[in-house]
């Protein structure tokens, strides 16, 4: 009888990592938010909060008022995934090797690292929002800790319903400062389910037909906010499923830190043939940061 052998593995190694950079650290979902490289451990994020002062034009100016320099740092962990799977029960599954059983390419290529980084994708979109113990603090973690975020005046402990969630808007819009404003296009992120209710109270008051224009062109699980169409949106996300969180702030107030530089991100296919078990491994850094408290309003509570 053939051997299992390893027909292939380095060649799927390599289109591993590709996916695991280009689907999880590094996906068009992640895109809207601030990603900072090169991160070791520790490190000051890219942003100088300036306030420059204006003095009448004249020569031999002196320095006038002062200028604070704002300074945050993120801190990365290094995050390992083990999986593996035992040759008899792929065989049992009736998972497809490739040509013959000692063929891996066809089962890695179609049957197993998708689904893999698409698990590690969820695990993280969930961590930087949520955290994970005694790993990262997400964002909703962050700003809860954050001094100068931004309480609802009257919805911060009030749970979301249909009935109410537009008055819930109505406290995020009454709350936003003109330093937000400012920054351009401003984002609520919320859970599925109350985005949902969202959609449900304008169709009650408005009809259906409403929806039209507030979703036409968004992508995905968002749109904008009646009556502030191009300057606020409310947007789902599947990782603050069950909770009651919502954020508002601009999205590149959200940061992300990996490393990719000192230490890059890996994913790899090892077969031990002594075992009979084929195993994936994948390791990166990951962090979060919120840069201006102070630009973000919530009801966390």
């Amino acid at each position: 009888m053939a051997n299992f052998t390893v027909t292939g593995l380095s060649e799927y190694t390599a289109i591993a990592t590709q996916m695991l950079r280009e689907g999880v650290l590094f996906n068009e979902n992640f895109a809207n938010y601030s990603t900072q490289t090169g991160i070791q451990h520790k490190q000051y994020i890219n942003f100088i909060d300036v306030n420059p002062h204006v003095q009448v034009g004249s020569c031999g100016l002196s320095a006038s008022g002062t200028t604070t320099l704002t300074e945050k740092e993120i801190e990365v962990v290094e995050y390992a995934y083990r999986d593996w799977f035992c040759k008899k029960t792929l065989k049992e599954k009736a998972l497809v090797m490739g040509a013959s059983e000692t063929d891996f390419g066809t089962l890695i290529n179609e049957n197993l690292m998708a689904g893999e980084i698409e698990a590690i994708k969820k695990q993280i979109d969930t961590d930087l929002w949520l955290g994970t113990s005694g790993m990262i603090d997400g964002w909703i973690s962050q700003i809860s800790g954050c001094s100068g975020a931004i309480e609802l005046d009257t919805y911060s402990g009030v749970t979301v319903t249909v009935s109410n969630i537009d008055n819930v808007i109505y406290d995020f819009i009454d709350n936003i400062t003109d330093a937000m404003w400012a920054r351009g296009v401003l984002t609520i992120h919320t859970s599925v389910a109350i985005y949902n209710m969202y959609k449900r109270n304008i169709i009650e008051a408005y009809g259906a037909g409403s929806l039209a224009t507030l979703i036409e062109k968004m992508s995905p699980m968002s749109m904008w906010v009646l009556g502030f169409e191009g300057q606020l949106i409310i947007k789902a996300e599947a990782a603050l499923a069950g909770t009651n969180y919502m954020i508002c702030t601009w999205d590149k107030n959200l940061y992300i830190g990996v490393d990719e530089m000192f230490s890059t991100s890996s994913a790899k296919w090892i077969y031990d043939e002594i075992t009979n078990y084929l195993w994936f491994q994948a390791d990166f850094k990951l962090g979060t940061q919120v840069a201006f408290c102070n630009e973000v309003v919530h009801n966390i509570y």
